[in-house]
């Protein structure tokens, strides 16, 4: 077991800031604290403790988990989301892609996406974490990402992957701060966008995790994935997993499975590869690529699709029109070096 696991006043303060600095929680805000029977109950009471201490109305609810992600709850559990002000949702078996999710964003809804947190994770990635100084790194790497226009990703592996980027679609700095309503946004240290579908073309060779399906998660093999306008047309690899992955897109018999949905940066300094999606996604200088539906606020033409899974390649080189940004696990541009020190320590000049 863990020591994260005895942290008690820890654990407390890291509840404290989600329920203060992240969702923003105001006087008699109606904040719903939702999870599945996969996730930790004592950090989902945490944070409603948390949410209560603030003046906000704040309710706990639990339901079964289900086999996959992006299966509706259950009506009851759709009509409280509609009905809160907030919610903080940690469920295992996410529901980002669900009616009930987009009609308690319609309905003005903040919703902060803490899909399978554990107690590690609050603690070491919000109550530990220099998230003012990580915030300021992503600003200024939505910048520089949302002005490039050509994108080149290469790795040592064997990743090789082009595309051009869009300007009119936006590019999203995932601070998991609720400043305005009907917004969702997950844990800080993240930076999510859309390329332009059909100019993505290469190979990208996954070597950090897979998940969905749970066989996978932290990938003992990489799993090569051939690109052609923003489709999967092969799933290769030297080991198991690479037919995993290819019989779970496959049982959907949906075409949009194959498609990538958005591209991510990770930059949490205190990020570490534990097969839990939410962490894994945000490792540092690392990149995220998601395949199947895709959210509206992309502005992409993907749409929705059965299911939805993310994968992650560790370290790679990135150039923006032809400028190195990240290499090695760092932040080379110009622009976020500073940063990057101040984040990972060391002087690089």
């Amino acid at each position: 077991m863990s020591y994260y696991e005895h942290m008690f006043m820890e654990l407390y303060h890291a509840a404290l800031k989600v329920a203060r600095d992240l969702a923003l929680v105001k006087e008699g805000e109606r904040v719903l604290v939702l999870a599945d029977t996969a996730v930790d109950r004592e950090m989902a009471e945490a944070v409603a403790a948390a949410a209560y201490s603030l003046g906000g109305r704040a309710s706990l609810m639990i339901y079964e988990t289900v086999p996959e992600v992006d299966m509706e709850p259950p009506e009851h559990v759709a009509a409280a989301m509609k009905a809160s002000d907030v919610i903080i949702t940690f469920v295992v078996k996410y529901i980002l892609h669900t009616r009930a999710y987009l009609d308690a964003l319609k309905g003005g809804t903040r919703i902060l996406e803490l899909s399978g947190m554990d107690k590690e994770m609050m603690i070491r990635l919000i109550g530990l974490t220099d998230y003012e100084s990580m915030c300021m790194l992503g600003d200024k790497l939505r910048e520089l990402t949302q002005k490039a226009r050509h994108v080149v990703i290469k790795s040592e592996r064997g990743t090789h992957l082009e595309f051009d980027n869009d300007p009119s679609r936006p590019v999203f700095h995932n601070d998991g701060i609720l400043r305005e309503k009907g917004v969702y946004k997950p844990l800080g240290g993240q930076i999510s966008w859309a390329p332009v579908e059909e100019t993505i073309e290469g190979v990208l060779v996954i070597d950090g995790f897979i998940w969905p399906p749970d066989e996978l998660g932290v990938l003992r093999s990489p799993v090569k994935l051939s690109i052609k306008k923003g489709k999967i047309v092969e799933v290769t690899g030297p080991g198991p997993e690479a037919s995993v992955f290819k019989s779970w897109l496959a049982k959907f018999n949906d075409e949009k499975m194959y498609y990538l949905a958005h591209a991510s940066w990770g930059f949490h300094p205190n990020a570490r590869l534990r097969g839990l999606v939410l962490e894994d996604e945000r490792i540092y200088a690392s990149m995220e690529f998601g395949f199947g539906s895709q959210s509206p606020k992309f502005k992409g033409s993907v749409g929705p699709a059965a299911s939805h899974t993310d994968v992650g390649i560790l370290y790679p080189d990135v150039l923006f029109d032809g400028e190195l940004v990240a290499s090695g696990g760092r932040f080379v541009h110009p622009e976020l070096r500073e940063l990057d020190e101040r984040l990972k320590g060391g002087s690089r000049s």
